[in-house]
């Protein structure tokens, strides 16, 4: 659970405008994949009612900055039935942090319209209209004068005390580390029964299967493995490729003694089940991937993704964001890979379930010839679903899952 602070702002002149969210953050401990913050919106209806998950700025990393204040930005698209917009932060891990100068805007034609934050530079003495959400045990926000980015004052969120409570991805009284091609894995087991390992989409970690966890370790003894530079696992400056991190699955059961594995991957990590598949067909008993490509190209990802992907990769660059940066690796990497033959795929041994949402961000021809190209393979698309399927609808994702994996 995410510590959130917030206020409402009401956009309802502005449905279906682009917005720009604003905030200046300054870190009292160094950014970590555990320990972090990010600005956050969410919609609301004319009842005050909560209309999607909140969205966060992507990629906390690329706008923090070692001891000064970090500029942080996040853009979006006010819903066309939003009448407000919920906006603040959203916190994780034991961290300390001061936040200043909170600002709006909305683009209207070539208009920058700036929306009023109240006390969004936090120079009131009290700390209204801001509320708090999820606050673990121990966890404070208070007025300070200690440090500003302008103005006397800044809002202090201090959770240095806070009683944070194990999660899947962050349970440190299972979770290992292990020494895997010159980088240290982050992994978690639970349950008992026959091994399902889970891999994760780009830039994400095994949190990500937060709703498939409790259903399937009921049945399974269930892997959770957070790729290499990603969740708590390491990273080196080798080039991130698909076949290094499958090779890093690979290395990973050898370390583990275990073969013929079920195999569970989500976006980034159903291209690297199917590398795995492909390369070390001892490693794989039974294969379910969702949203997953062979290449990149206007046949297999949608062109707006890429755009918004190029946009990023533009702005990153214009902040002097090092190539060497993970997060700008991760996304060169969808921009550029994977590259796998379809023909290839004949080489995969193990029954593989190919599954997509019906509004996914590939197109379901592609979903299909995945499915086609493999010699036992399966396609499902959840319908009215999306990339998200295994978030937005759990229910259906794991009733197919398992029955996947139990015939």
């Amino acid at each position: 659970m995410l510590y959130q602070i917030y206020q409402g702002v009401n956009v309802e002149k502005y449905q279906g405008k682009n917005f720009i969210l604003e905030g200046k953050i300054f870190y009292n401990n160094e950014i970590s994949n555990s320990s972090w913050i990010v600005l956050a919106t969410v919609p609301m209806n004319s009842k005050g009612k909560v209309m999607k998950d909140p969205t966060h700025t992507p990629d906390a990393g690329i706008y923090y900055k070692k001891g000064e204040w970090s500029s942080y930005e996040m853009k979006g698209k006010i819903d066309k039935n939003a009448m407000g917009l919920v906006i603040g932060v959203s916190v994780a891990g034991k961290g300390s942090y001061y936040l200043d100068d909170f600002k709006l805007y909305v683009l209207d034609g070539k208009d920058k319209i700036e929306i009023p934050v109240k006390n969004g530079d936090f120079e009131e003495g009290s700390l209204m209209p801001w509320q708090s959400h999820a606050a673990e045990k121990g966890s404070t926000m208070s007025i300070s004068t200690a440090k500003s980015f302008s103005g006397k004052q800044s809002l202090l969120i201090d959770n240095s005390d806070a009683d944070v409570k194990p999660t899947f991805g962050n349970n440190k009284e299972v979770g290992k580390m292990i020494d895997i091609n010159g980088v240290k894995l982050y992994y978690e087991i639970y349950g008992q029964g026959y091994p399902l390992l889970l891999i994760h989409g780009n830039n994400s970690s095994m949190a990500s299967f937060d709703n498939q966890l409790e259903v399937l370790s009921k049945k399974y003894q269930v892997i959770g493995l957070d790729s290499r530079g990603q969740g708590n696992s390491t990273s080196d400056d080798v080039r991130l490729t698909y076949e290094l991190m499958a090779d890093d699955v690979n290395v990973f059961l050898d370390k583990l003694n275990l073969k013929n594995v079920n195999v569970l991957g989500w976006s980034d990590g159903g291209n690297i089940a199917v590398i795995l598949g492909m390369e070390h067909p001892d490693k794989v008993k039974k294969m379910a991937i969702m949203g997953t490509v062979l290449y990149n190209n206007e046949t297999s990802v949608d062109p707006e993704i890429n755009k918004i992907l190029h946009q990023q990769v533009n702005e990153m660059k214009a902040r002097g964001v090092a190539e060497n940066n993970m997060d700008y690796r991760l996304k060169m990497l969808l921009l550029t890979e994977p590259n796998i033959n379809p023909d290839a795929l004949k080489k995969i041994q193990a029954p593989t379930l190919v599954m997509a949402g019906e509004h996914d961000v590939m197109p379901e021809k592609h979903t299909r010839l995945i499915a086609d190209k493999i010699p036992n393979g399966k396609m499902l698309i959840f319908k009215g679903g999306d990339h998200e399927a295994p978030k937005n609808m759990p229910e259906k994702f794991n009733k197919a899952i398992l029955e996947f994996f139990e015939k």
